[in-house]
């Protein structure tokens, strides 16, 4: 089984990178340049070219022979436009690829308040427009998903400890702790067809995602 993390050299996607071959998956990393990211990927990950931004994706080499993708892809800039052509139109369009490819699960990284942007503050809004906008979309793509929604993270240790539910209190979490929601998310069956916010403290990982039912 192949799972394909787009983002894969973000600073969440290398640590979901790290978590998921230490379990033994196979594990395909889209990037924007692998010759850059190859510098610095854990070994034993596939890596291939993906720019959302580009108008021509490519998407058949990211998706082949893939049954799983992480979404740990984000745009860099604040701007209205870079998150609408990456956040938006990018994730869309590899939902639609993925979907048409084969795959049946699909695993989303999207941000707390995207699904109302009025909780925001107004330089993040655009960001969580859009990305309300892919979440949406996935959810009626067919693909088994999940969109886990979390907020201001940090590069802190991993507190193996977290909040969830449809809505949770602002704070902030570690991208280790993400990351590990992340693969909890492959085979913890609350998960599946859900979307949900996260935040740091309360209950072990596990735990807290089986109270999603």
């Amino acid at each position: 089984m192949t799972i394909t993390v787009l983002g894969a050299s973000g600073a969440t996607g290398r640590l979901v990178v790290e978590q998921l071959l230490s379990l033994g998956h196979s594990v395909r990393g889209a990037v924007r340049k692998p010759e850059k990211a190859a510098k610095s990927a854990v070994g034993g990950v596939d890596l291939v070219a993906l720019d959302l931004a580009a108008p021509d994706h490519r998407f058949a080499e990211v998706f082949a022979a893939t049954e799983i993708v992480v979404n740990a892809a984000a745009s860099r800039s604040m701007s209205r436009r870079q998150a609408d052509l990456i956040d938006r139109q990018g994730i869309i369009a590899a939902v639609d690829a993925a979907a048409a490819a084969g795959v049946k699960r699909w695993i989303q990284v999207s941000m707390m308040g995207s699904g109302d942007p009025a909780r925001l503050p107004g330089y993040l809004r655009a960001t969580g427009q859009a990305k309300g906008a892919a979440d949406v979309h996935l959810a009626a793509s067919g693909m088994t998903w999940t969109v886990i929604r979390p907020p201001w993270l940090t590069d802190g240790a991993a507190t193996g400890r977290i909040t969830v539910g449809e809505q949770v209190p602002e704070g902030s979490l570690a991208r280790a702790d993400l990351a590990a929601v992340v693969v909890a998310s492959l085979d913890v069956a609350t998960t599946h067809n859900t979307c949900f916010e996260v935040s740091g403290g309360g209950r072990p990982v596990r735990e807290s995602l089986m109270t999603l039912a």
